[in-house]
């Protein structure tokens, strides 16, 4: 019964409702706790990156051609990082800079962590994308950072483990009760038969939490998909870039392949539905500050340390 208490203690020191940029409502980590929610999406970041093929060592042509990727990801990245500290006050507060990495994976890729890492995936470059299209690859990743999809994911999986944690053992415990009744010829059977329950209703609640966890983060991921997509182009208009001249480039992705990944279609996903968006009149410019969505940028607070470009590896 304390375990149970406690647990559900947790979960509503746990359960706090935010704002997304785009509006829409988070259930995020209270403050206290937006620590472990940053290495918790560091953790994940890396077993994707554990997980997924690498890609084969270049040659003379190939590897000369990889650096020239590893420069444009860093210039691009620089750039879009500045314009999202303009455009994200509170980005500060959550980490100091954005960090660019290229990962040597085999198939075209993203991810990133709550802690401003972004890492593009050495596939991608085989994709030949111009300037503009491999700067909204870039602008969608860093914003599921800034929108905090990597928080509402990892605050999602914690209240998953804790509610399987709660509601498994209480089961196991109306089960024990039950055996205890039978009989005290059967005590010592039900006490061991108990013990077992308990050894695998442990392991059922972790398997449970696992699977309840990434089933529930994937039924938000087409959302979390299309408010990163609106991000990003406020971000690359912000930065200069045309809209229609992004949808443009994004359009002339090399035709889809019989078993490419699903990073792959999912950003053709999001090419749809920018070209869809593009279709309506050009709205007019405004001379000065202002951006081609008519916004404003803030400027950028004088303490700001420059983003951090990392080395790719």
């Amino acid at each position: 019964m304390p375990r149970i208490l406690f647990s559900l203690v947790m979960v509503i020191f746990l359960t706090a409702c935010a704002t997304s940029p785009e509006g829409r409502t988070q259930l995020l980590a209270p403050s206290p706790l937006q620590g472990f929610s940053a290495v918790y999406s560091e953790f994940d970041m890396h077993l994707k990156l554990v997980t997924a093929a690498d890609a084969p060592s270049c040659r003379e042509a190939e590897c000369a051609a990889d650096r020239s990727f590893d420069q444009r990801i860093l210039a691009l990245g620089r750039r879009l990082a500045e314009v999202a500290y303009r455009q994200n006050a509170d980005l500060y507060l959550r980490f100091p800079r954005f960090e660019f990495i290229v990962a040597d994976k085999a198939d075209a890729g993203a991810t990133s962590s709550a802690g401003g890492a972004v890492v593009i995936y050495r596939g991608v470059r085989r994709l030949d994308l111009d300037d503009a299209a491999l700067a909204f690859v870039l602008a969608r990743e860093m914003s599921h950072v800034i929108a905090g999809h990597h928080d509402e994911n990892v605050t999602t999986s914690v209240l998953v483990a804790v509610a399987a944690q709660i509601l498994l053992p209480v089961l196991n415990v109306a089960r024990g009760a039950a055996a205890a009744f039978s009989g005290s010829a059967a005590t010592t059977a039900a006490t061991t038969t108990a013990a077992s329950a308990a050894v695998t209703t442990t392991a059922m609640a972790s398997a449970a939490s696992f699977a309840g966890s990434r089933a529930l983060r994937a039924s938000y991921r087409p959302q979390q998909v299309r408010e990163a997509e609106t991000i990003a182009m406020k971000l690359l208009a912000a930065a200069g870039w045309d809209g229609r001249e992004v949808s443009d480039q994004l359009q002339a992705l090399r035709p889809a392949l019989p078993e490419e990944p699903d990073w792959t279609e999912e950003l053709r996903e999001s090419t749809r539905r920018i070209a869809s968006a593009m279709q309506g009149p050009v709205l007019p410019e405004t001379p000065g500050t202002m951006g081609a969505l008519g916004q404003i940028a803030p400027a950028l607070p004088s303490d700001l340390p420059p983003p951090l470009v990392s080395r790719p590896y």
